[in-house]
């Protein structure tokens, strides 16, 4: 956990992307809470340095009754008795903010005023707040996968980062592609078990079913090539930050070839100590 910090305080500005900073940090590792009440922190923060060493991260803002007036205060109570502790105030323009809550249609903590008008007097209360900041994090005009990257690169990984995951999925073209599949391979082109009357009615992880396929050279050759360009790619999607990477085998009936080769790439990439999760979705269909 070398270069990543004990703890955490998250506030900003409403609207500015508190809770996506949230989720990149849950991806980083830490454990993380949101809108806690003022009087739960300092209790909270003698549990986390007695604690086994697990990050985490307190996201408090203006929701929170007497927050401007009371949290410099505990702030800076907070960094004498745990230098460790960082804080991290988001914040964006007044024009970002306004487009974000007028797409999402959710009221902003001051509501009876003026959109513009509210995050103008919020940034104005927050200032003190701002100026106790060991990171500002400005989210104008940064995508989430951008926002992503700059937590990451500002906090580093942890031991306790969550690993990409390969899902291993087979599927049949006459049920519909996979709707969130990154990669898919289709597999009609190879040799169907389905015209072996003995084999029709086994899956293609069944003994005899792979038996079959593996005497087959074309099956072989093709395996190895899609297997070499998937593990070639894996790294670049890993440091594109991906938590879920679906790669899809589709064949006719989604029973045989595709269950074979899913089941196939799943084992070596396990083998090779990638997460992997394997996915038949059409083997055990009738028909």
């Amino acid at each position: 956990m070398a270069g990543s910090p004990r703890a955490v305080v998250v506030t900003g500005m409403s609207g500015a992307g508190k809770s996506v900073v949230t989720h990149c940090f849950e991806d980083l590792g830490f454990r993380c809470v949101d809108n806690l009440p003022l009087e739960l922190i300092e209790p909270l923060f003698t549990h986390i340095w007695q604690g086994p060493g697990v990050p985490w991260v307190v996201v408090v803002d203006v929701r929170t009754h007497g927050f401007t007036r009371a949290f410099p205060d505990l702030m800076s109570r907070l960094k004498v008795k745990y230098p460790e502790v960082r804080l991290v105030f988001v914040e964006a323009t007044t024009e970002a903010i306004v487009r974000r809550f007028s797409e999402t249609r959710r009221p902003h903590p001051y509501r009876k005023m003026a959109l513009a008008e509210a995050v103008t007097r919020e940034r104005g209360e927050l200032e003190p707040v701002r100026a106790l900041a060991d990171e500002k994090l400005d989210t104008t005009g940064l995508t989430p996968h951008e926002l992503r990257a700059e937590v990451a690169a500002r906090f580093g990984s942890t031991e306790l980062a969550l690993p990409m995951v390969v899902r291993c999925e087979s599927f049949g073209f006459r049920y519909g592609l996979p709707p969130d599949a990154n990669l898919v391979f289709d597999l009609r082109f190879l040799p169907n078990p389905h015209f072996v009357p003995e084999l029709r009615s086994l899956p293609g992880d069944h003994p005899e079913v792979t038996a079959w396929l593996e005497r087959e050279p074309e099956v072989e050759a093709t395996f190895r090539r899609i297997r070499d360009l998937v593990e070639g790619l894996l790294p670049a999607y890993k440091r594109e930050q991906k938590s879920y990477l679906v790669v899809a085998f589709g064949c006719t009936g989604g029973k045989h070839r595709s269950v074979y080769f899913a089941d196939r790439l799943a084992s070596d990439l396990s083998g090779k100590g990638w997460v992997v999760a394997l996915v038949h979705r059409d083997r055990d269909r009738e028909g």
